[in-house]
């Protein structure tokens, strides 16, 4: 009731957060109620309502052939796309053979939820320095308007729009990581995308801290 009178009051709904002191959970007028892992920022609701204004519908999106040109990436991309728009969903799995372009259409499907103000900020997670490097390299290649940052090598550009790290690299930034005024280096709310590469069930069992702090829907790529 209380967010209703909001609404009619000011013309847009307000972020609704519920807790007993010990979780807590978010309704966001997008998304079905869900758990989060604290409370978000006064930056992290302006970037909310700021994506919120910008979005647009998923279901004629322009796939950049550019960057996927294969009708099976473009298919995987617009798959995506309609379990994130029509379905609102917030989790999606593509299983890709090796050699058939998973990172490029990664690339491919970051591009289209940007241009459609879903996503302002990516994160994308490999299990190892040199795939977290390749995929850097990659990005770099298809998507060279972006900011990017190889977190493995580098902490100071947090600012950047897509993040590269290892499962223990975002752990530790989580746990331990802290800005000069304190601050967590990454907010649960922070990112708006994950991509998991190799996807595989003992990540999301060995590392599910970061998937249980970060607030983002998320995308698995796996070949198996």
């Amino acid at each position: 009731l209380y967010a209703d009178l909001l609404e009619q009051k000011y013309g847009r709904r307000p972020v609704i957060f519920l807790t007993n002191g010990f979780d807590t959970r978010i309704d966001d007028g997008a998304y079905p109620e869900r758990k989060v892992a604290a409370l978000y920022s006064k930056q992290d609701l302006e970037k909310l309502f700021n994506l919120r204004s910008m979005r647009t519908s998923l279901k004629y999106i322009q796939v950049d052939k550019q960057i996927a040109g294969r009708y099976y990436q473009e298919g995987a991309i617009k798959a995506v796309c309609q379990a994130f728009g029509e379905r609102n969903r917030r989790k999606a799995l593509l299983v890709m053979a090796t050699g058939t372009g998973k990172t490029r259409t990664a690339s491919s499907l970051t591009d289209v939820l940007s241009r459609g103000g879903h996503v302002t900020n990516v994160l994308f997670l490999a299990d190892r320095t040199a795939l977290v490097k390749q995929a850097k390299d990659d990005f770099k290649k298809y998507l060279p308007d972006q900011s990017l940052c190889n977190l493995c090598s580098s902490k100071d550009d947090k600012a950047a729009r897509i993040v590269f790290s290892t499962y223990p690299t975002m752990l530790n930034a989580i746990d331990n990581a802290k800005t000069k005024d304190g601050v967590p280096l990454f907010s649960p709310a922070h990112f708006d995308l994950i991509i998991v590469d190799e996807s595989h069930r003992s990540i999301f069992k060995k590392y599910r801290a970061i998937f249980d702090y970060f607030d983002a829907i998320l995308v698995g790529l796996t070949a198996t």
